[in-house]
């Protein structure tokens, strides 16, 4: 009797060899999902592509034609709005130009600033292996082109999901949703039509706007010590959800704005601190444009905003823990 309730030995065996294949599968899996993020990162960047794409996010649909070369000299990208008020985005290695014919004006800023396309680390193993799970979702036909489904999640309630359709042959972005807890797109973007590869001729990267008589404002990267000069730090967020570290922190004395970034290597979380102004209240609280989630505190003089693309609980723990260093260097 007792001999029943015993395994065999066949039976176990079978049960490790099912269990073996099993974790081969899942390792086979997450290895061909790394090589489709790792190559997508590499397209958006590094390859030659003309298209037009639309863009949709907080009920507005703009459209935009872009052009994008990488030679010998660098990386060159040009946007083009193809509808509302005429704006062109030029962007280099070093800077991005906006160029606004409506109020006939250019703002230069010599940070490189956010891509429009989702940016995925060039090694995404570390990715995959922290906040995020990954699937192969099946394939789509996506402006002629076609693309490969995959599906990046969240483990907690700290970030939000992405939805990517990469082409078959070169995995170019061509379609990204941005997805909310329940699943559901905040944001879209997707290729109408697109020719990846061949030549971008200068003439397609140079502004139709001729913006010679154009008021030019320039937005320095400021906050950057001195050469030589120790690094302090005014700020600190107590608070930051597992996953985020501290990738850039500008700033200048105790009366100039001090910027810091969090990142998980997918989401990005943006904290500001500047002096509070009497005529203007600034955001008090939680706000929403969109997918970008803001919420605003004042600390002893001090306006204190978070701003990102992440669901409303990540900006309003981060923006409430931030405190103010002593000169030791601690919180208070």
């Amino acid at each position: 009797m007792r001999r029943a309730w015993q395994p065999s030995i066949a039976r176990v065996a079978g049960g490790l060899v099912l269990l073996a294949a099993a974790s081969a599968a899942i390792a086979a899996d997450a290895e061909e999902i790394r090589g489709w993020l790792d190559r997508m990162a590499m397209a958006v960047n590094n390859l030659n592509y003309r298209g037009t794409l639309v863009y949709l996010r907080g009920g507005q649909v703009d459209a935009l034609r872009i052009y994008h070369r990488v030679d010998q000299d660098g990386m060159r990208e040009r946007l083009v709005a193809l509808n509302g008020a005429h704006r062109e985005v030029l962007r280099d290695n070093q800077s991005v130009r906006c160029i606004f014919a409506d109020s006939q004006s250019i703002v230069v800023d010599t940070r490189i600033a956010e891509r429009l396309f989702p940016v995925i680390p060039p090694d995404s193993a570390a990715l995959l292996g922290g906040r995020y799970q990954a699937s192969l979702d099946g394939s789509e036909r996506i402006a002629e082109h076609e693309a490969q489904i995959v599906s990046i999640l969240p483990r907690d309630g700290f970030r939000y999901g992405y939805r990517l359709w990469l082409e078959r042959d070169t995995a170019m972005l061509l379609k990204s949703n941005l997805l909310d807890d329940r699943g559901d797109p905040l944001e879209q973007l997707m290729f109408t039509e697109i020719e990846i590869g061949g030549s971008i001729s200068d003439r397609e990267l140079a502004p139709d706007l001729p913006g010679d008589r154009y008021v030019q404002v320039e937005i320095p990267r400021g906050g950057d010590p001195a050469e030589g000069a120790p690094e302090v730090i005014h700020w600190q967020v107590v608070d930051v959800p597992e996953g985020f570290t501290l990738s850039s922190h500008t700033h200048g004395d105790r009366h100039t704005l001090e910027h810091m970034v969090f990142s998980d290597g997918l989401a990005s979380v943006s904290v500001y601190v500047e002096p509070a102004r009497e005529n203007e209240p600034g955001l008090s609280g939680y706000s929403r444009v969109g997918a970008v989630s803001m919420f605003g505190r004042r600390v002893r003089g001090f306006t204190i905003t978070a701003v990102g693309e992440v669901p409303p609980s990540t900006v309003q723990m981060m923006a409430r823990s931030v405190q103010q260093r002593t000169v030791g260097g601690a919180a208070k």
